[in-house]
């Protein structure tokens, strides 16, 4: 049997009001999807996610180098990463993890934490917007000006492929017929 569309289990891409859960459980039913992998992931996909997996890798490096990673592990808190922020996060975006191998996981580990906190740090391979643009107080007292515009600089990068990225992935599900307009 050919793959197709109708063998998805969502037609839709969950909105933010979706649990975390019904998000996952989405975005693992499409990168399994044969009709998927044969549809959507065109090359200008490929070079996309590509290009996003170098930018995550220079602003992880930049973010130790400047040591908002130190910071963010000796910190102890889980306010920034705490329960909940998950419910922010885009089904487009775990789908993009798949992409790049992140297996997600299935529960909360630490509780009080956001679902994606580990003992070592997040396990998304890609973040939103949120977890890479916001820095706590003491981030900001301890580290100097200069090192925080050139982390906001370096993520930024990120941010925007990643933006790029997520719209051209529901464009060509909304084109695929696999979303309704109002979804969008």
């Amino acid at each position: 049997m050919s793959p197709s569309k109708s063998n998805l289990k969502f037609k839709s891409i969950p909105d933010t009001n979706s649990n975390i859960l019904e998000k996952i459980k989405w975005a693992e039913d499409i990168f399994r999807n044969q009709y998927f992998k044969g549809n959507l992931l065109d090359n200008e996909i490929k070079s996309l996610v590509s290009e996003l997996d170098l930018a995550v890798n220079e602003c992880l490096k930049v973010m130790k180098e400047k040591g908002v990673t130190s910071l963010c592990s000796g910190c102890g808190e889980s306010s920034c990463c705490g329960e909940g922020i998950e419910d922010k996060f885009d089904a487009v975006t775990l789908l993009i993890n798949l992409l790049l191998g992140v297996k997600l996981p299935e529960r909360r580990e630490i509780e009080g934490g956001c679902f994606f906190l580990k003992r070592d740090g997040c396990s998304l391979r890609v973040r939103e917007v949120i977890c890479l643009n916001y820095f706590c107080e003491e981030i900001y007292k301890r580290l100097e000006f200069q090192n925080l515009i050139a982390v906001q600089k370096t993520c930024g990068k990120e941010m925007d492929i990643l933006f790029t990225l997520s719209e051209r992935i529901k464009k060509k599900i909304f084109n695929l017929g696999w979303m309704k307009n109002e979804s969008r």
